[in-house]
């Protein structure tokens, strides 16, 4: 199918840029924060169309992904351009988008062009960018293996665990941009040995003692790394943020 007549009628329109690689857009809102890079994780909410308006995909709120070869060149190309808190309305050419392999039950047909209209909420900055200026500030602490923390409350003084001991925690895990993967249900404490976690989790326990509350910031060696587990919202080789409070060691 040939829409070129679009693109060229669009491309006319006053406020549409179009790009070197051949991207048409139009900024509907500009932000003010930083730009993304190929191989960061985005955050975005999305609706994607055909020329003639049928929808064939849309984020479910906010969705968050990695900037790579398996998203569309069109996508990146456009994401890398704008700032956190921008909305854009993209035009895709085909070469752009999904030439001539369209998603399978869409009204996208092969040589379609794609308009999406995409929300750049944040990123995720590399974790030797980010952990390099979080250690910056006068409250953090940094211990040999990296795990970086801030104690938000004290303990009771009382005994610290061990590599062994079961502990009982309240904890919240989320991204450094602040999006929340995980947390113990709300309500509840969850109980488990220390061992049993990944590594900077239980560093991290094993520096409290009951009843205080820390923050932790938890480089990918010490965290997931390149190894989440399988079906796991978190990403390869990103900085994971834990606030715990460590409520007490089970005997």
């Amino acid at each position: 199918m040939d829409e070129s007549a679009f693109l060229e009628q669009n491309a006319a329109r006053e406020g549409v840029v179009v790009t070197s690689t051949g991207l048409q857009y139009e900024v509907i809102e500009e932000g003010d924060g930083d730009l993304p890079s190929t191989g960061q994780v985005v955050f975005t909410e999305y609706e994607g169309r055909t020329i003639d308006d049928q929808r064939f995909v849309s984020s479910n709120g906010i969705e968050y992904f990695r900037l790579n070869e398996t998203i569309l060149p069109g996508i990146t190309d456009a994401l890398t351009r704008m700032s956190e808190g921008s909305t854009y309305r993209l035009v895709i050419p085909p070469d752009l988008g999904y030439g001539d392999n369209p998603p399978q039950g869409t009204p996208v047909n092969c040589g379609s062009v794609l308009v999406f209209d995409m929300t750049l909420d944040s990123f995720l900055r590399d974790p030797e960018f980010f952990l390099a200026d979080n250690e910056l500030n006068d409250d953090i602490t940094v211990t040999e293996s990296g795990l970086q923390y801030r104690i938000l409350e004290e303990g009771d003084g009382g005994e610290k665990p061990g590599p062994g001991s079961r502990v009982e925690v309240n904890y919240t895990g989320t991204f450094t941009n602040g999006f929340e993967f995980d947390s113990s249900p709300a309500g509840e404490t969850v109980v488990f040995n220390a061992a049993g976690v990944i590594q900077g989790f239980a560093e991290g326990v094993q520096l409290m003692t009951p009843g205080a509350k820390y923050e932790f910031f938890l480089p990918p060696d010490i965290g997931y790394g390149n190894n989440p587990p399988q079906g796991s919202p978190i990403p390869t080789n990103v900085v994971l943020r834990f606030e715990i409070e460590l409520v007490s060691i089970v005997e």
